[in-house]
């Protein structure tokens, strides 16, 4: 019996070891050091070690690139341990976030004589500044130093900014936002790769942003005929300006997802493509129960005349994912229940609308290759309407049925991506043999396309089309078939023609046009179809009749 107990726990302790892993202090403050420096940050700081806590004062979290610089001051952190194997981390203090970028600096464009001539503008930092607070924090460090799990609970998270506007970012508009009952986790391991994954909750996320825009500077006709901003003319009064008040709020926020960055050392500020190039993926999703928002603003137009204009927006359950490596880039999201209503100063009557359901599913390659890579486009809007006094712009007398509208686009296929998406150079104009610029080639070169099917119906009209389209070496002449489907187009054009929204002369070009393309249904002389066909060398059938 005694033999049977001890081998049991014996055995049980063996397996239970990799979960009890002590970890250190000293360890957690270096995979927090490592987390960050493998994503751009060079991370330094006073650390005072005394065995089973260690205390790090002044911790920054720097990184500079292109696109400007952003710095993370953490006044402190502790790091205890807490005798189960883990070690808890507590933040003391607020995080100071300072953040400087480029913005090209005002032109002189005088044109009048002596006024002077145009100057290259000079790269102007604009500061972004502002705070985090998170009181009552507690992170609990586990495992092993190879494979950390970080378990997290705040009971608020406060930020706060100073958002820079105006013509020379010299006045901020105060950004807040709050995260309220935070919980979640992340594990952070080292292998091959250097992977995180992150599990996170929020019962209630909200942010406003308000605080007054400075007017633009007075311009001075004589100096600056072409209309751009110059000071002290004294001709005319400065324009623009206002107040804003915008509020979001979101409840029953999750994010969650992955990420791998390679095991290597990339250099700081190192672009996306060299990181995508060695094995950087990176796979979020996030979901929310209910967002609601409103805005309010008063400012006056480049006339100087007072405009106004307020509104608020609501959608129900939501969700996005993104997911970026070599392979491409997809973006697929959905939302329910959208509603807009809004009142501006320049319409005598107020503005809403509201959709069932919003989709999209968006898949694009992101690395150049000489072979055909996948693609996909999709979006869908369903069961859209208007508020009447939308419809009563164009039909005041009610004639077009006002039942929902519907929007599907569905299509996939492969395309050949010149160059890298994110590559800077990508794009750029180019030059021809005189030195004018050249607009560059677009990107993207499609080699087949599948329409699984584009649909509209609205104003009690009709329109589905389906098909496929071969583009070969020559897109200009594709080889394929589309087939459509329309129903209800008879009828709409007999009602626009009695509006008064489209002459009669114009009807009847269209309509001998439909008798080209399209060719009544024998089971329904209101339903119209059509086959357009691509053949090779160029010709364009339209059921079985050549056009081209």
């Amino acid at each position: 019996m005694f033999r049977l107990t001890a081998t049991s726990v014996l055995a049980l302790g063996l397996g239970a070891a990799p979960v009890l892993a002590q970890v250190t202090p000293a360890q957690v403050w270096e995979n927090v050091q490592r987390y960050g420096a493998d994503r751009g940050y060079e991370v330094t700081a006073s650390v005072e070690d005394a065995g089973n806590t260690l205390t790090v004062r002044d911790a920054v979290f720097a990184t500079t690139n292109s696109d400007g610089s952003t710095r993370l001051t953490v006044p402190q952190m502790t790091l205890s341990q807490t005798g189960d194997a883990r070690v808890r981390l507590v933040i003391d203090g607020d995080v100071a976030i300072n953040s400087t970028f480029p913005a090209p600096a005002p032109q002189d464009t005088g044109t009048a004589e002596g006024a002077g001539t145009s100057t290259d503008a000079e790269p102007a930092d604009l500061a972004v500044n502002g705070t985090i607070s998170a009181p009552g924090n507690e992170i609990l460090v586990s495992g092993t130093p190879e494979d950390m799990l970080y378990e997290y609970a705040y009971p608020t998270v406060s930020v706060s900014l100073d958002i820079p506007v105006g013509p020379e970012g010299d006045a901020t508009l105060p950004f807040t936002a709050s995260l309220t009952d935070l919980a979640g986790s992340q594990r952070n391991g080292t292998g091959e790769d250097v992977e995180a994954t992150f599990d996170m909750a929020v019962a209630e996320a909200a942010m406003q942003i308000a605080g007054t825009v400075p007017p633009a500077p007075a311009r001075d006709p004589a100096r600056d005929p072409a209309g751009s901003a110059t000071e002290g003319s004294g001709t005319a009064e400065a324009t623009g300006g206002g107040s804003i008040d915008f509020r979001a709020r979101l409840t029953d926020l999750t994010v969650k997802g992955s990420n791998a960055m390679p095991n290597q050392p990339l250099e700081n500020g190192a672009q996306l493509t060299e990181a995508l190039a060695a094995g950087m993926t990176v796979d979020a999703a996030v979901a929310y129960q209910a967002l609601e928002g409103s805005f309010a603003m008063t400012g006056q137009n480049e006339e100087g005349a007072d405009q106004t204009g307020n509104g608020t927006f609501a959608t129900g359950l939501s969700d996005l994912r993104m997911q970026l490596s070599a392979n491409g880039l997809n973006y697929a999201g959905n939302t329910a229940d959208t509603r807009i209503e809004m009142t501006l100063s320049e319409l005598p009557f107020p503005l809403s609308l509201a959709a069932d359901r919003t989709s999209a599913d968006m898949m694009i390659p992101v690395m150049g290759a000489d072979s055909a890579q996948p693609f996909r486009l999709a979006y869908a809007l369903e069961a859209v309407t208007f508020a009447d006094g939308i419809w009563a712009l164009f039909d005041p007398t009610g004639q077009l049925p006002r039942d929902p509208a519907s929007l599907v686009v569905d299509v996939d296929g492969n395309v050949t991506l010149t160059d890298n998406l994110f590559d800077p150079a990508a794009g750029q104009p180019e030059t021809d043999s005189a030195g004018a610029a050249v607009p560059p080639a677009p990107p993207f070169a499609p080699q087949d396309v599948t329409v699984n099917r584009v649909a509209l119906d609205a104003a009690g009209a009709s329109a589905e089309i389906t098909g496929s389209l071969d583009f070969g070496d020559n897109p200009a002449q594709p080889v394929g078939r589309l087939n459509g489907t329309f129903e209800g187009v008879n009828g709409l054009l007999d009602t626009l023609v009695t509006m008064g929204l489209v002459p009669q002369e114009q009807i009847m070009g269209i309509r001998m046009a439909l008798t080209m393309f399209a060719r009544p249904a024998e089971d329904d002389p209101d339903r119209l179809t059509s086959e357009i066909e691509f053949r090779e060398g160029g010709a364009v059938f339209a059921n079985g009749q050549q056009v081209r």
